[in-house]
């Protein structure tokens, strides 16, 4: 059983390089049978005006669970944690992003204390890629 964390505490820095070859692997688990902005550079340019396929925001997520279960443990946050995140501008190929998150409040509740985390998304160049929240529930 994890112990109740503290308001202040950070999460695990996670840092991760974007690359055209992870988005197409990453996109080959979800929409395979079609091209869409993240596997095709045109269709991206002709829907958003970009020169650049983008990379899906369930990346950014996935990257976010990876530190909130480094955070957690995986036996907490596999049966109870979430995240929520506002995509705030495109991930892209040669990007670098760094995800960092800090413990901005515990409350009771009926099966253990619920910790929430302020999440950040950040590229190589210090712009704000995601924003939200991320939570479990410590029995």
């Amino acid at each position: 059983m994890a112990s109740p964390r503290i308001e202040g505490d950070t999460l695990p820095s996670l840092t991760k390089t974007i690359t055209q070859s992870k988005i197409e692997q990453f996109e080959s688990c979800g929409i395979i049978e079609r091209e869409n902005i993240h596997n095709n550079v045109d269709l991206a340019k002709k829907r958003l005006g970009t020169t650049y396929a983008i990379a899906s925001g369930r990346m950014s997520v996935a990257f976010v669970s990876e530190s909130l279960r480094k955070y957690f443990g995986p036996d907490v946050f596999n049966h109870s944690g979430s995240v929520s995140l506002k995509f705030l501008r495109p991930v892209k190929d040669g990007d670098i992003l760094t995800i960092s998150g800090t413990i901005i409040h515990t409350e009771t509740v009926d099966n253990g204390t619920r910790v929430t985390a302020e999440i950040n998304c950040e590229n190589q160049d210090g712009n704000a890629t995601a924003v939200g929240q991320g939570t479990a529930i410590i029995p």
